[in-house]
């Protein structure tokens, strides 16, 4: 695993800040396809990556590509997918971050271009490692018997991708990473819960089974909700709320720590943040019924919401300058 070395200023104290002149720009053309994937596939948060500072926000769509292509590469499947041979190239990412990104990458120049971006940011490669664990187990049909294990999925699946975005932007104190993944682990939750409808047509149920039990449903019940296209039942409008309530605990715990980031990268994180928490919302004005829609934000709700994450920002900024201030008129006293 490689070792994060945060800077340290004059005085001794870790100085945090966005990567910027240091980050290494990858290859135009490279660039150029993560974009187009992430315009694609990332709508929530390519609109928020847009108030990224310019010499950050190519650092954060090569990471995006990386994740995204692999989570296609097991969710994405055409007629002739077959197991073996994404098997074999989640394999060989695994044994090209076990050996320090130093060979030739399964993909190129995307291996390349992330390299650079693990070798500025000291992103521990573990990460990434836990991340493809994650992908491998979604390779054939799991059940997930409690919240712990469904728990532990959505770290390895979003948890990672929280951290590496935070190390990416700077964070290295223990609250920031903590509430990074919190806040990636929320982002899952709220997938699952919008997309129970598309992973059942996929043979694939991610809520816990004793909650479903709990709520008198099953595995079974689920599948006849969604075979017979009505909407949902009471039971099942049950288990909604309780993961509804379950994910904003989450993102309670997790968009605290925005003001934990350096200030010119608050703004985009708590943006995809609470689009990602209005996607629960729009459940909810939708009674639940995410067997045959899938709840999106509009962009009128993405623009509303840019505006209030810069206004948070702002007025957080401000509390800082009058706390800073106050406590050198302390010091002075």
């Amino acid at each position: 695993m490689n070792k994060v070395s945060p800077t340290k200023t004059p005085g001794g104290k870790e100085r945090i800040s966005c990567l910027t002149e240091q980050m290494s720009q990858p290859d135009v053309l490279t660039s150029r396809r993560a974009e187009q994937l992430f315009a694609m596939h990332g709508k929530t948060f390519h609109f928020a990556s847009h108030f990224f500072p310019k010499p950050i926000r190519p650092a954060v769509v090569t990471l995006y590509a990386f994740f995204r292509t692999l989570d296609d590469l097991v969710d994405e499947r055409p007629a002739d997918w077959q197991t073996a041979p994404v098997r074999q190239e989640l394999d060989a990412w695994q044994e090209w971050f076990q050996r320090g990104c130093s060979s030739v990458a399964p993909r190129e120049p995307l291996g390349s271009s992330l390299a650079a971006i693990l070798s500025d940011a000291q992103i521990p490669f573990s990460l990434f490692e836990e991340f493809l664990q994650g992908l491998g187990s979604d390779l054939e049909p799991r059940v997930f018997a409690n919240f712990q294990e469904l728990s532990h999925y959505c770290y390895q699946s979003a948890g990672t991708v929280g951290l590496a975005m935070a190390y990416v932007l700077g964070a290295r104190s223990e609250q920031a990473l903590r509430a990074a993944r919190h806040l990636g682990i929320a982002m899952q939750l709220t997938n699952i819960v919008r997309d129970v409808g598309r992973d059942l047509a996929n043979g694939r149920i991610y809520l816990p089974q004793d909650e479903l039990a709990r709520f008198g449903s099953s595995s079974e019940h689920l599948s006849q909700l969604y075979q017979a296209r009505q909407g949902p039942d009471e039971r099942f409008r049950e288990i909604m709320r309780y993961q509804i309530a379950r994910a904003r605990l989450s993102y309670a715990e997790g968009l605290h720590g925005c003001w934990l980031l350096p200030r010119d990268c608050r703004v985009p994180i708590l943006l995809a943040g609470r689009l990602y928490q209005r996607i629960l919302a729009r459940i909810e004005q939708h009674n639940y019924d995410v067997l045959r829609k899938r709840a999106a934000t509009s962009l009128l709700t993405k623009v509303w919401e840019a505006g209030i994450a810069v206004l948070l920002a702002a007025l957080w900024q401000l509390g800082e300058v009058e706390l800073l201030t106050e406590r050198e008129h302390a010091y002075e006293a």
